[in-house]
């Protein structure tokens, strides 16, 4: 199996998990001095997508977490793991697209990511609409509901 190794940290004011309200967090990812050079030309993109390592979560438990209700919300049916964007998953991989502030010489500013002071940062690539975005999306009812509050 690969072996992965951050590129940067995040610095946030978030140290604790939260039911959400993400949306206005404002972060910065430092990277490490090896990697700055790769942020030339990223100033020219109003969002990024980050990934990120979810390394404050206990173990993937699949006999807990292969299938609960999404957000924990008690009012909502349980579904299947890769049916939502739970933190408990087999891989602790975290991916957000998120508002790019600022670039600078030691890493960026973001805004809306939702990871904790000192995640570690896996990669960062530019949020280009053609390959994240698709129309005619179809969701779960479930969906609305749960995402109230969370942005």
């Amino acid at each position: 199996m690969a072996q992965f190794e951050s590129v940067g940290v995040v610095r946030s004011d978030r140290t604790e998990m939260s039911a959400g309200h993400w949306a206005n967090v404002e972060s910065r990812i430092e990277l490490d001095p090896q990697y700055l050079k790769g942020l030339a030309g990223l100033g020219e993109f109003s969002h990024v997508v980050v990934i990120f390592h979810l390394d404050r979560i206990p173990p993937f438990n699949p006999e807990k977490q292969i299938a609960r209700n999404p957000r924990g919300m008690e009012n909502l049916a349980p579904v299947g793991v890769f049916a939502q964007r739970t933190k408990f998953r087999p891989n602790p991989i975290g991916v957000t697209a998120v508002e790019l502030l600022a670039v600078d010489e030691k890493g960026i500013t973001v805004r809306g990511l939702d990871a904790l002071d000192g995640t570690p940062v896996l990669d960062i690539k530019p949020y280009i609409p053609a390959f994240e975005r698709k129309d005619d999306v179809r969701l779960p009812a479930w969906v609305d509901k749960m995402m109230d509050g969370y942005f």
